[in-house]
């Protein structure tokens, strides 16, 4: 899905990006991108307390004219899984500017101030 919105892998481009991509988050964003992956660590919790289990979730989409689209015949957590990931997707995809390779595989420890409700 990631690559579709943005013609980035995933894994190799988001994996440990910054404070918040990847598993877990600290401290404030340091650019768009990361903060693409905290309001998408948001979005895992709401489901999460809404007793999903989004990071083992299987799900359906289709790409379409270059829409991600989360198919609506499955279950209520596969589709918000969905809609999550594609919420982190085209966020990704507006924050393509900001994207600085520098930050991928940060330094945790340098994630400091007040961590971001959600």
């Amino acid at each position: 899905m990631i690559r579709s919105a943005t013609g980035k892998s995933a894994l190799l481009s988001y994996s440990w990006y910054g404070c918040f991509c990847g598993i877990g988050g600290r401290g404030t964003p340091v650019d768009s991108t990361d903060q693409c992956c905290h309001a998408h660590d948001c979005c895992y919790r709401k489901l999460r307390e809404g007793k999903c289990r989004p990071l083992i979730t299987p799900y359906h989409f289709d790409v379409a004219d270059g829409d991600i689209v989360c198919s609506n015949e499955q279950s209520w957590c596969e589709r918000e899984t969905c809609l999550c990931d594609k919420a982190v997707a085209s966020c990704f995809s507006s924050a393509l500017h900001s994207y600085n390779r520098s930050y991928h595989f940060y330094f945790r420890l340098k994630c400091r101030g007040s961590k971001l409700q959600c």
